[in-house]
């Protein structure tokens, strides 16, 4: 079996090492931290975790490693200097506390995490849509249908992407290993070249249409972006929050849904491209359409899994846990040979993942275990206790979303950010904070569109050779405002005054 690999050229130039001082910047980060006296009012061992902490975002932030072993390391760490990091005196001190049997319990508690497992499951989705073709045929299916013209082929890939979206976890896997490698076999066909003047005639729309519509897809749905199932558990950890599948989705819907009917108009006025019609599209897609020849059976009954785990995670919830749906249909997957046990212990970037969430989410838990989350919401509350609540909730959102610019990665971002934002608004008095919750999470993939390295998904669309710098970064910031207005101005009054 083979696995679709994709190649995300350097935003530091192709082929560049990366500079000797990085795998230890981490390490730099965290002794430095811990150097410092804990400040007032906050335990020297939460203030050593804290630096355990920053330094495992350091290394998430800088990628010297991939982030599997940049958390597997920390939560390492914090294991074995857990009399000093993790627990406090009083811990210590209570008869029959055996601090080693705790600090392991801690270190391997997020591989027992549903959220975990269901972000696992889902990569088990995206490998049958890869396996079975059938990813790759409804994208052909809808150029075919719709490419006659340049805009409605923008709204093709609109389409193609919601489709794929809520099966997909991985962006980078969905927008940029299943629609990417279609779109980018049209440009030529319209004599539309990368790193060319010619690249505006049809390229440059396609791609941005691409990647714009994947940061609105990543946070329409729960399951289409990893980070999301991650902030789901770091809310159920620091403020015992759940959202499900549906209230996500109804949730972001006016504002997501409007967001996807409207983009590629948008981008087609702002960002217009040279050609506007021609037959080279759609007589490209018939052509690998036969190629691929039949729907097979395969596909068929993939298709139908697909649609029972939907009805389960939407109808099925009360029964059901969302994980348990979700085994449920890789089992019957498995059984019916739509994907292979061969093929799952093959799929890396799956287990990586595993290996990835489960210990950030022990990391994050670390901050409100340690009594860090709490004292840093009481300072900043201080400063916010005269501001009505809604006021106050979209001074935190906006700080949340702009300051994902510092962020290479929505799961450091989360990771770093989310636990302490909320930690904020719990602390300020009559704060909605489920609503508080939705406002924040809901940003998550809205905010990958600001930057070349802000999503998945990014390097590979800024290294087409159809979005120079000066295009994504102008492009990035328009739509990444024009993102967060419309959050503000139709979002933020429907969960305060509908959703809720």
């Amino acid at each position: 079996m083979s696995h679709t690999v994709i190649t995300t050229p350097s935003l530091h130039g192709a082929g560049h090492a990366w500079p000797e001082w990085r795998p230890w910047a981490p390490l730099a980060v965290a002794i430095a931290i811990a150097l410092i006296p804990a400040p007032a009012g906050l335990a020297q061992h939460a203030w050593y975790y804290f630096a355990i902490f920053a330094g495992a975002v350091a290394g998430l932030i800088l990628e010297p490693m991939p982030g599997a072993v940049v958390g597997f390391i920390a939560v390492t760490v914090v294991a074995v200097l857990s009399p000093w990091v993790l627990f406090s005196p009083a811990d210590l001190a209570k008869p029959g506390f055996d601090s080693a049997a705790a600090a392991i319990r801690w270190a391997l508690a997020g591989f027992a995490n549903s959220s975990v497992w269901l972000i696992f499951g889902a990569f088990m989705f995206a490998q049958g849509y890869e396996e079975t073709g059938l990813g790759r045929r409804i994208a052909l299916v809808l150029m075919r249908a719709m490419g006659r013209r340049t805009l409605t082929l923008g709204y093709a890939v609109v389409a193609t992407e919601t489709l794929l979206a809520p099966f997909i976890p991985s962006n980078t896997a969905r927008t940029g290993g299943t629609i990417y490698p279609v779109i980018r076999n049209l440009p030529p066909l319209y004599e539309s070249r990368p790193n060319d003047p010619s690249a505006r005639r049809i390229g440059s729309y396609l791609m941005w249409t691409s990647l714009s519509a994947c940061c609105v897809s990543s946070s329409l749905f729960l399951t289409a972006y990893a980070p999301n199932l991650l902030a789901l558990e770091i809310l159920k950890k620091t403020a015992g929050i759940d959202i499900g599948w549906g209230q996500w989705f109804l949730a972001f819907a006016p504002v997501g849904i409007l967001l996807l009917l409207v983009l590629p108009a948008v981008i087609y006025l702002v960002y217009p491209p040279g050609v506007k019609a021609g037959e080279e599209a759609p007589r490209w897609a018939t052509q690998e359409l036969d190629k691929m020849g039949a729907f097979t059976r395969r596909e068929g009954l993939f298709g139908a899994l697909v649609l029972l785990a939907l009805a389960l995670w939407i109808f099925a919830a009360s029964a059901l846990n969302a994980t348990t749906s979700a085994l449920v249909v890789i089992s019957l997957m498995l059984l019916c040979r739509v994907v292979t046990w061969q093929g799952i212990l093959g799929n890396k970037q799956a287990w990586s993942t595993l290996v990835w969430f489960a210990t950030l989410v022990t990391l994050a838990d670390g901050l409100a275990q340690v009594g860090f989350v709490k004292w840093l919401a009481a300072i900043v509350g201080a400063q916010m206790s005269g501001l009505a609540p809604i006021g106050a909730a979209v001074l935190l959102v906006t700080f949340f979303y702009f300051s994902h610019y510092m962020f290479a990665s929505v799961t450091a971002h989360t990771t770093a950010m989310l636990p302490v934002t909320m930690a904020v608004g719990l602390a300020i008095p009559g704060m909605p904070v489920h609503t508080l919750a939705l406002m924040l999470v809901l940003s998550l993939g809205l905010m990958g569109v600001l930057t070349p390295y802000g999503t998945g998904p990014s390097p590979i669309f800024f290294g087409s050779g159809y979005l120079p710098a000066k295009d994504y970064w102008r492009l990035g910031a328009m739509f990444g405002l024009l993102y967060f207005i419309v959050f503000i101005a139709i979002g933020v009054p429907y969960l305060f005054f509908v959703a809720t």
